[in-house]
């Protein structure tokens, strides 16, 4: 599957117009025969937001593509959300390490979680063995 240079202009042309860009659009549209074009001519219709929705949809071919195993198979559990600026600027195998960063941050995240609720548990079981009787007995009661 391509897209041609043709297609790319068509595209860049409707979002110029959609987004009130007029002058642009015409000037655009001129220097690059988009109404000249097979696209243009043809009667497709595109809808609102065409480019946007095709960037948008190659943003988020790329982050699955950056969230794949080493073997390619897909993951399941461990998804991590890339921005927007990352995405665009850096090649996939950036995007590979920056994924494999943020694996290994929650891993550790998750295990510090663990020890934090073993704590908690700890002293919960402690305050209910033997905080019966230091509350009764500490007079705050009747201050």
């Amino acid at each position: 599957m391509s897209i041609s240079s043709d297609e790319v202009n068509y595209l860049v042309f409707r979002y110029l117009q959609e987004s009130g860009f007029q002058h642009s659009a015409y000037t655009f549209g001129y220097e690059s025969y988009v109404a000249k074009t097979s696209i243009a001519t043809g009667g497709v219709e595109l809808p609102p937001g065409a480019l946007i929705s095709f960037i948008q949809k190659g943003l988020q071919y790329l982050e699955l593509e950056a969230n794949l195993n080493e073997d390619g198979t897909d993951v399941d559990s461990n998804f991590s959300m890339l921005t927007s600026q990352d995405l665009l600027s850096k090649p996939v195998d950036v995007l590979k390490a920056i994924v494999k960063d943020k694996r290994v941050m929650s891993d550790k995240d998750k295990e510090q979680e663990r020890k934090e609720v073993g704590q908690r548990e700890r002293a919960e079981k402690k305050s209910a063995r033997g905080g019966a009787g230091t509350s009764n007995g500490n007079g705050n009661g009747g201050a």
